[in-house]
């Protein structure tokens, strides 16, 4: 059953989605995050396997993500930018519809790639705004303003096709998002066709009278946005005006008993009301003029904050990196904030009550994690770690465990717990850091020779320097590959190599520095990259694209040796001091 939203940023929507289940051939997705707004179908003739293209679809949306938000300015060209960086990763043999919306106050922007269109109601006239039907990947643009209670309709193609325009129309004649998918998905739902979504938006006005000065890239003369010959344009309406309560009148002196005649007594009377009506006139204009400002700086710090709250609640399961900052942007703009204005008053409680929601959600995503202690099976990684205090850079795969010595690498069977010097270290390693097993090959990490890769032969192994040129590894500590090979090093910077060659990588969106960081963990079959910071008594999660993600804090982390991650059992284990110990995730 779809779902009614409710935003309280700038512009005040209200939302609902429809997705196609997948097929075989074809995957579908409505998303939102904020004012952001958009519908996605991946087609496959080829049959791409269904989860390869639910990848492709959720490594768009991170990638949106990540070009998105951090974007200074947004407006046509910065967000079309952003789009084509984002789906540039998207195969040939791949069809795409992907149609997007972004809601700037009173403006609206959007953009098609592929194919889709987007469909708008204002009053009883509907009518299509912009259209792609060639499915190519050049991009389509259109931008103008709106109006209160103008409905907008994102939809791929084969929704397009199969909700025809009459059922389109007479769904549009309900008045809640949640009503008019409702009414949509039976419709939808005819056909088995994986690639249609659909999402429908309700621009109520906004939240309070903006004039933004900055949005100046609005197409005002685009001829494509009508709605039957009504073309968009600013609301006429006016902010209602607010007059303060009148003050009590001043006491006025006591006159002299005065002997005056009925003309003298008349024009005194008038005298003494001009000046009351001054006295009262003057004190309503400061009073006003005070108010005028004190709204404007509540405005200023309010404002901003509570946007970024908004569009951090909305990325918490999306991004939670990102998320994560704007909780602290949100934070940081109410504490500064928060002395400006009389304690007690509509405006302090107003700030103390939103500063106590961001604080809340802070907390919730640095909470000091509660690790027990746990017994692992004998021929566990950590638990033969444990047993081989002599052994370093300990890894494994299905079959074995491994590690290094200065006189061999070692590999034990983890149903027999039988042990062999897989390879003799004839001065190839002085300082093992890593051992980590890839497909047949076997990986070594060492601070002075860099990366040797040894290869099975019918001889045994042979030895070749994994990387192409030279590659300073003084500081390195610790090895993960998931067919790139991922280096940690002890200042807390990572590096990604790929075929013997670096590729661009940064950590971003951490709440503070990594210090002492010792051990890195990912494979082949683990989404994200996982970081054991000591300094810090904590294990950082992290993207793959270098966005924060999460963090685990707990105290016996600070003098933890290593540790493996079950994202699938969710849950960590990690060895500190002679112990084992669990961390759900």
């Amino acid at each position: 059953m779809p779902k009614e939203h409710l935003s309280l940023s700038k512009s005040n929507l209200a939302f609902a989605k429809l997705s196609a289940t997948p097929t075989e051939k074809a995957w579908s997705q409505a998303y939102n995050a904020g004012n952001l707004f958009a519908c996605l179908s991946l087609n496959s003739e080829a049959g791409e396997e269904l989860h390869a293209l639910q990848t492709l679809g959720k490594d768009l949306f991170s990638n949106l993500e990540a070009e998105f938000f951090t974007l200074e300015e947004k407006n046509l060209e910065t967000i079309t930018e952003a789009i084509q960086k984002s789906t540039k990763h998207i195969p040939e043999t791949i069809s795409i519809d992907f149609c997007l919306a972004f809601f700037k106050d009173s403006v609206l922007y959007i953009f098609i790639l592929g194919g889709g269109r987007v469909v708008m109601k204002r009053g009883e006239k509907t009518g299509i705004l912009l259209e792609k039907k060639d499915n190519d990947k050049t991009l389509q643009t259109a931008s103008g303003y709106l109006q209160n209670d103008d409905v907008v309709i994102l939809e791929t193609s084969r929704f397009a096709h199969n909700v025809n325009d009459k059922h389109l129309t007479d769904s549009l004649q309900l008045n809640l998002p949640s009503d008019i998918a409702e009414s949509l998905s039976l419709h939808m739902h005819e056909k088995p066709d994986g690639d249609q979504a659909a999402i429908i938006v309700v621009f109520h006005g906004m939240t309070q009278s903006v004039f933004d000065e900055s949005v100046d890239e609005v197409d005002e003369t685009l001829e494509d946005i009508k709605i039957k010959e009504e073309s968009l344009a600013p609301p006429d309406e006016q902010p209602a005006l607010h007059l303060p309560s009148l003050p009590n009148l001043p006491q006025l002196p006591k006159l002299p008993h005065l002997r005056l005649n009925h003309r003298k007594r008349f024009f005194l009377s008038i005298t003494i009301l001009i000046l009351a009506i001054l006295v009262v006139s003057v004190v309503l204009t400061k009073q006003k003029q005070e108010s005028a400002e004190r709204a404007k700086l509540f405005e200023s710090i309010y404002t901003p904050a509570l946007t970024s709250y908004e569009e951090g609640e909305g990325l918490k399961k999306l991004n939670p990196g990102l998320s994560f900052k704007d909780l602290q942007q949100a934070e940081k703009l109410l504490l500064d904030g928060k002395d400006t204005f009389t304690q007690g008053s509509e405006e302090d409680k107003k700030i103390e009550e939103l500063l106590a929601k961001v604080q809340t959600d802070l907390k919730s995503s640095s909470n000091q994690t509660q690790a027990k202690e746990t017994t692992l099976d004998k021929n566990n990684l950590l638990s033969l770690e444990k047993a081989n205090p002599l052994g370093a850079g300990f890894s494994q795969n299905e079959e074995s465990v491994f590690f290094a010595t200065d006189t061999a690498i070692v590999s034990v069977n983890k149903k027999t717990g039988a042990k062999k010097d897989l390879l003799k270290n004839d001065d190839d390693w002085d300082n093992p850091l890593s051992v980590v097993p890839f497909q047949a090959n076997v990986y070594l990490l060492d601070s002075k020779e860099g990366v040797l890769k040894f290869v099975p032969s019918s001889a045994g192994y042979s030895k070749n320097n994994y990387f192409t040129a030279e590659v300073d590894l003084s500081k390195a500590s610790s090895m993960a590959i998931d067919s790139a090979i991922w280096i940690l090093s002890s200042d807390g910077s990572v590096s990604k190599y790929l075929r013997g060659k670096k590729e661009a990588f940064s950590i971003k969106d951490l709440d503070k520095p990594l210090s002492g960081a010792t051990k890195l963990f990912t494979d082949a079959d683990t989404k994200s990259l996982y970081i054991l910071d000591r300094g810090n008594s904590r294990i950082v999660q992290l993207g793959k694209e270098g966005a924060f993600q999460k963090q685990y804090s707990a105290a016996i982390l600070k003098d933890a040796k290593d540790f493996e991650v079950l994202e699938v059992d969710k849950k960590i284990h990690v060895l500190s001091g002679d112990k084992t110990w669990e961390i759900p995730m």
